[in-house]
């Protein structure tokens, strides 16, 4: 059985495109050279998304899965999808309301009175 690399499971990953940002998930930084692990045939992938609430992120992680075990040595794949947020640092909001964590705003956009 040939060996894995790192390199060929994230050049299998950049034909997986973001379908609004149309560029592959390699290039975009949504996967690493770190967020690879390869044991024996098995590999496991982390895939960090921009938004927990990713519309697409269950199609990004079949198509993530379908390239990788195309990888000639591969068995098995595991795709682990993530995301980061960033929360706000801002002075005002902590200073104000210190025991709230993240802040949504909401708005009906009905206009009128």
């Amino acid at each position: 059985m040939a060996e894995v690399t790192r390199e060929q499971v994230l050049e299998s990953l950049r034909a997986v495109m973001d379908p609004d940002l149309h560029r592959d998930i390699v290039t975009l930084g949504f996967v690493k050279l770190d967020d690879v692990q390869i044991r024996d045939g098995e590999v496991k992938v982390r895939v960090v998304l921009t938004t927990p609430a990713c519309p697409v992120k269950e199609k990004l992680r079949e198509q993530c899965k379908s390239r990788i075990e195309a990888v000639p040595g591969v068995r098995h794949a595991d795709v682990h999808m993530d995301a980061v947020t960033t929360s706000t640092r801002g002075a005002a909001t902590t200073d104000r309301l210190p025991q709230v964590r993240n802040i949504i705003a909401v708005g009906s956009g009905k206009g009128g009175v």
